[in-house]
């Protein structure tokens, strides 16, 4: 798996362990610019998170992954409105899930829980293949946070991250 990593004023490529989570090209992310594509972020942009307001990104790592890491997500089933198109998210990728469908799954008015966990083959579908896939992970200097994409679905971000170098 090939892996770049965006931050300062350099770009390593490095080859590392398949990440747990990370969002898929085009999925829209809540800037304070408005949504944004995942792949037009840039280290300093601010990313709106439903913990801690808007903070400034730190690092974006993109991934290369088989298709069978991801999950396809149709808005619908997440968002009371529907709003957007379809979005992909890494298998491992930890979603909150809210209201009756946390209630009625879990037992608890809200949760934190992997999409693989919610494929349904028709709301949320597991891609197949090996076709390689780009992901990209979010990455903030102090904590894991919880941010908004794709018409209001909210999903974890990063936790920090150790810095790569050349070796």
């Amino acid at each position: 798996m090939t892996q770049i990593e965006t931050g300062g004023a350099r770009s390593v490529r490095v080859t590392l362990p398949l990440s747990r989570s990370g969002f898929g090209l085009g999925t829209g992310i809540l800037t304070t610019d408005g949504e944004l594509p995942v792949e037009f972020l840039e280290p300093g942009d601010r990313i709106v998170t439903f913990d801690r307001g808007a903070i400034a990104l730190s690092r974006v790592i993109v991934r290369s992954v088989p298709a069978s890491a991801l999950v396809r997500v149709r808005p619908a089933v997440l968002d009371a409105k529907g709003d957007g198109r379809d979005f992909l998210l890494s298998a491992q990728q930890k979603i909150v899930l809210r209201g009756w469908r946390a209630k009625a799954m879990f037992g608890k008015p809200a949760v934190l829980v992997a999409a693989d966990r919610l494929v349904d083959g028709a709301h949320m579908a597991r891609l197949t293949g090996s076709t390689p896939m780009r992901l990209f992970q979010l990455v903030f200097d102090d904590a894991r946070h919880v941010v908004q994409v794709a018409g209001g679905t909210m999903l974890a971000a990063s936790a920090r991250l150790p810095v790569v170098t050349r070796a």
